[in-house]
């Protein structure tokens, strides 16, 4: 083992990494031990070369911005593009009234206490395609509705943070899908799978994600509850609430951006991967698709068309298109001013600079990590030690680990991605089963983390965005984070490694959601002079 450790293709080659966690955990500044992670990777890479070190750390960040062997590839510059473009939409339709307008069409479906929770559970679902906006507009507007029907404000704080990134993180398109997609998309071998196409496939996999929207859904349906969270809604009272002022904007200036970004990006992604399939494999893609092979084969087929397109162009194409919607549809709606739209564009850009800088020093931390061989490194320590099983689970627990000691799971994901996915690649060669859901561990993991973690960016916005203290919101949110990640682990990571279907675990794993909530959870008592509601 020590000499393994002093080795420079052995312990030492993980350094990078390592420093970058530690410094992580301690700092809380992310962008600060992603880049002392680079430099760590320069120095050993080098043998401790001074100027050898400094030529590779340079290296590492020209291949993040996208130039490599005298060439300079658009993928990370598209990728970027998209993530702004899309900030830039959400802001535009924030700014038109479009998103709120949207979440009041969601408040009519409200009928007593539990349609003001199920209402919020929706809202949060409509409002995908951001975290942070899923955050302030959903918690701001349902408010209102909340307090006119006894449901606590430490309630509303979780419903709307256990939906704002879980389906952020699933939606096929929003602020999450170009950072997830350029991060795995560094992590695969020339002539592999799609980057993208990863990414779509490890969606079922995301168990944590999942799960987490069905036990929303449950506590919501159910008016059950049990922990810290019971005692504050027994202590709710309905008292009447000022309604929301309707400003008279569309929620079709929100929808049909969103809805174009869906499906431009799609249908990009069809017709460019249609035209540039092998001419020798339409016949067969063209047999699936019509069912020949089931539903297996439909979704075979349907991967291959889209793994032949190239994802980035279609989400910049995509976010364009949306973006140019919204600024039409506001101007023309008189919602906004032609000379405010620049400034509110930018505004929205703005809001994910941050993750940005993260991303492209984890990308050269992911240049580090490859120029060190800390994935082989690893691979052979764990080698017979560490079963290729038992990958989604641990990893998993690590990235909620870390993303709950940081506070981040942007930062989480570009830590962990560049070691977890070589790691699954080299263990279980030509094993998708185990690479989807190891790639997906890393992605619910740090939602889960995220979700738990006082510092985080999400729960500090979902607790300012409902109208309630950090400190209520942690202490009533945890037991059911918890809850769901125990669940994601048992009934999802564990046995999918063994060779479970993903479709079983998700099925088993939301039973025993909506199990708990019910077995566990008490119905809450009404509250003077509320309308009692039926509890089945």
């Amino acid at each position: 083992m020590l000499q393994w450790l002093s080795s420079p293709t052995g312990g030492l080659s993980l350094a990078p990494a390592l420093v970058a966690i530690v410094l992580a955990l301690v700092t809380r500044r992310v962008e600060l031990a992603l880049a002392f992670g680079v430099l760590i990777g320069g120095v050993v890479a080098a043998g401790g070369a001074p100027i050898d070190a400094i030529v590779r750390v340079a290296k590492y960040v020209g291949g993040a911005i996208g130039w490599s062997d005298g060439a300079f590839s658009v993928d990370h510059v598209e990728i970027s593009a998209f993530s702004l473009l899309v900030a830039a939409t959400v802001g535009v339709m924030g700014a038109s009234g479009g998103t709120r307008a949207v979440i009041r069409q969601v408040e009519r479906l409200a009928k007593g206490r539990r349609g003001a929770m199920v209402s919020a559970w929706l809202g949060g679902m409509v409002v995908f395609f951001d975290d942070y906006a899923n955050c302030l507009v959903v918690g701001n507007a349902m408010g209102p509705l909340a307090d006119r029907y006894g449901v606590s404000r430490q309630k509303l704080a979780y419903i709307v943070d256990s939906t704002a990134a879980p389906i952020a993180s699933l939606a096929i398109v929003s602020t999450w899908v170009g950072y997830e997609v350029g991060l795995i998309a560094d992590q695969l071998p020339a002539g592999g799978p799609n980057a993208f196409s990863v990414f779509l496939a490890s969606v079922p996999y995301r168990f944590y994600s999942i799960l987490t929207l069905v036990f929303v859904g449950a506590i919501a349906l159910s008016n059950r509850d049990f922990g810290p969270m019971w005692h504050a809604e027994a202590a709710a009272r309905p008292h009447a609430a000022e309604e929301d002022a309707d400003d008279g904007a569309s929620p079709w200036l929100a929808a049909v951006p969103v809805g174009l970004l869906v499906a431009g990006t799609l249908g990009w992604l069809v017709i460019r991967g249609w035209a540039a399939l092998d001419p020798a494999k339409v016949a067969g893609v063209s047999a699936s698709l019509a069912g020949a092979e089931g539903f297996a084969g439909r979704v075979n087929g349907a991967s291959a068309v889209l793994g032949a397109a190239n994802p980035y162009h279609a989400m910049l194409f995509g976010s364009l298109l949306a973006l140019t919607t919204a600024v039409a549809g506001a101007l023309a709606a008189r919602r906004l001013e032609a000379g405010a739209v620049p400034r509110i564009a930018w505004d929205g850009a703005r809001q994910v600079a941050d993750a940005l800088l993260v991303l492209y020093l984890a990308w050269a931390l992911s240049n580090a990590m490859g120029d060190t061989g800390a994935s082989k490194a690893l691979t052979g320590l764990i080698d017979g030690t560490l079963p290729a099983w038992s990958l989604p689970g641990s990893t998993f627990v690590l990235a909620a680990a870390t993303a709950f000691a940081t506070g981040t799971s942007f930062g989480t994901m570009g830590i962990l991605i560049p070691i977890a996915l070589p790691v699954a690649l080299q263990l279980a060669p030509g094993d998708l089963h185990i690479l989807y859901g190891t790639t997906a561990a890393v992605l619910a993991g740090s939602c889960l983390g995220d979700h738990a973690s006082p510092i985080s960016d999400t729960t500090i916005l979902s607790a300012v965005g409902s109208g309630t203290s950090l400190v209520e919101h942690v202490r009533t949110q945890t037991p059911y984070a918890l809850s769901a990640g125990v669940l994601a682990l048992v009934c999802g990571y564990l046995p999918v490694g063994l060779g479970v279907s993903v479709w079983a675990c998700l099925a088993v794993g939301s039973v025993a959601t909506v199990a708990l909530v019910l077995v566990v959870g008490r119905p809450v008592p009404p509250a003077d002079g509320q309308r009692v509601e039926r509890t089945k």
